[in-house]
């Protein structure tokens, strides 16, 4: 019984996550980026003044240096712009906007987010949908709660 409960678990959990990342990554083809440019663009697009790399890297749940990397991608090919701070040439606390282009994109993938989200909750009640997000935080925090504890051996 503990056994085939664990191998659910952890089974759905690692399923439902390879399958987003299959949508990411074929839906962010379609636009002509990479899917971890995804969750960077979105993040962008929810907060106008910009965000720092190190912000951007927190709001995403990545490291700041898979940031980086995807930034200067993203501002290669004009998605987003880096602000000096103060005219004193640094980038690292640097607010990072989107441009135009990127804003236009970022519509974009918004509406895929919104379709899918949409589809994948159809089949849930409103009462169902809460509670099924409220039960996924509760594990997550738990299970942060023990890998943090864990870590700390």
């Amino acid at each position: 019984m503990e056994a085939s409960r664990f191998e659910d678990f952890v089974g759905l959990i690692t399923l439902i996550s390879k399958e987003i990342q299959r949508i990411k990554t074929v839906e962010a083809t379609k636009l002509g980026l990479k899917g971890s440019d995804i969750m960077c663009l979105y993040y962008l697009g929810q907060h106008e003044e910009g965000l720092t790399g190190s912000e951007l890297a927190r709001e995403a749940d990545v490291t700041r240096a898979a940031v980086s990397r995807t930034l200067a991608r993203l501002e290669s090919e004009g998605y987003v712009e880096v602000q000096d701070e103060q005219g004193t040439g640094s980038r690292y606390r640097a607010p990072v906007r989107l441009t135009e282009r990127g804003r236009t994109v970022t519509a974009e993938a918004n509406e895929i987010i919104r379709a899918v989200v949409q589809e994948t909750g159809e089949e849930l009640g409103d009462i169902q949908r809460v509670q099924m997000y409220r039960s996924l935080n509760v594990i997550y925090e738990k299970l942060k709660r023990i890998s943090r504890d864990n870590s700390a051996d």
